[in-house]
């Protein structure tokens, strides 16, 4: 099969000057890989995907792999031993009659195509936050006659195992669906987008000084003030102690949204293994040629088939999510004029700079 695609080639003489090129893939030609990708999650029914890899432009999900022997091996924290094989299967989903628990140990097999693929990991301790809360701020006249930006704060409770290491992973996801006017197509117009990795910024050093950020910051602003994409950080600093988790996420008001927009936002926390995290670390610094694929090879796998790096991620997770909502929505009409100078206190070049940012990354 063949694919056509477009690619925009800029070259640079005396001026800069683009041209379109039709470029064709035999796809046929490219080999496929067995990958093996499933995060195991405390109190939730295992199941793993399984599949071969499929070129980047294939819109289709990945082969499945037929005639597979797969087997599931655990040990409790207790020290039990119990094996499992899959009691069903979703397309290239398979799923065991077994719901993973904090401590216990997990090897998976998997007999294809005359190859042994194979995958270790451990499930951390269940996650131990409470007291989940947001508070809202709002600041006024960065274009002199409306409200641009605003403020959520969301803070939570973390107690933290003193017997065990970890890397914790913090990440904001927001869900705009509804109608809009389009500047684009001055007409009205529909949305429903998950926007992944929401800009925020955070005030608690323990989770962000050097000795245990593991993840890079996204964006320094004026006066040092910093914006995350996410957090990854070990407990370094919080070890055995319960400590209260804040951030401060920017909410921007667009005045073309017609009334009835939804706006959703999940907060994730979640407990993840040292191979998740080069994992994760490996795909936010692949380059463009690696995003080519559909499982860059130059990405870190704890997958191996025949002794030999392979492709996927096996990796153990405890994780908590908390959806919320912000009620009213800080339309002008919604915040009482005395609230209108009410704010966190951040220099106004650093709410400038936070505001252009987060409007560029998020426009419609």
């Amino acid at each position: 099969m063949k694919i056509k695609t477009y690619i925009l080639a800029v070259f640079s003489l005396i001026s800069v000057v683009s041209c379109q090129k039709v470029v064709e893939f035999d796809i046929d030609e490219i080999p496929s890989q067995m990958v093996l990708n499933s995060l195991p999650s405390d109190g939730n029914q295992m199941f793993v995907n399984f599949a071969y890899s499929r070129f980047f432009l294939d819109t289709n999900a990945g082969r499945g792999v037929a005639d597979i022997d797969m087997q599931l091996n655990v040990t409790s924290l207790g020290g039990v031993a119990s094996t499992y094989r899959p009691a069903s299967r979703d397309r290239n989903n398979y799923f065991f009659p077994y719901t993973p628990v904090g401590g216990d140990s997990l090897n998976i097999s998997i007999k294809a195509g005359g190859k042994t693929v194979e995958a270790a990991t451990r499930i951390p301790k269940p996650l131990q936050v409470e007291n989940f809360a947001t508070v809202n701020s709002w600041e006024m006249g960065m274009t002199g006659n409306d409200t641009v930006l605003n403020m959520c704060f969301v803070t939570i409770d973390m107690t933290d195992y003193a017997d065990e290491d970890n890397y914790y992973y913090i990440r904001l996801e927001e869900r705009d669906s509804g109608s809009y006017f389009s500047d684009l197509l001055q007409d009205l117009d529909t949305i429903d987008t998950v926007y992944h990795n929401m800009m925020f910024m955070c005030w608690n050093n323990k989770l962000t000084s050097p000795d245990v950020l593991v993840s890079s910051p996204m964006l320094v602003l004026p006066q040092g003030y910093t914006i995350y994409d996410r957090l990854i950080f070990k407990d370094n600093l919080i070890a055995g102690t319960k400590q209260k988790l804040g951030i401060i996420l920017p909410i921007l008001v667009d005045t073309n949204e017609v009334r009835g927009y939804k706006h959703e936002f999940t907060f994730h926390i979640e407990s993840i293994r040292p191979e998740r995290v080069k994992y994760l670390l490996d795909v936010a610094t692949a380059t463009g040629l690696t995003s080519m694929f559909a499982e860059p090879a130059g990405i870190y796998s704890n997958v191996s088939i025949d002794g030999e790096q392979g492709l996927g991620l096996f990796s153990g997770v405890s994780h908590r999510k908390f959806s919320f909502v912000i009620d009213p929505w800080p339309y002008p009409e919604n915040i009482p004029s005395a609230s209108k100078t009410v704010g966190v206190g951040l220099p106004s070049e650093v709410l400038m700079e936070f505001y252009r940012v987060a409007k560029q990354r998020y426009r419609k």
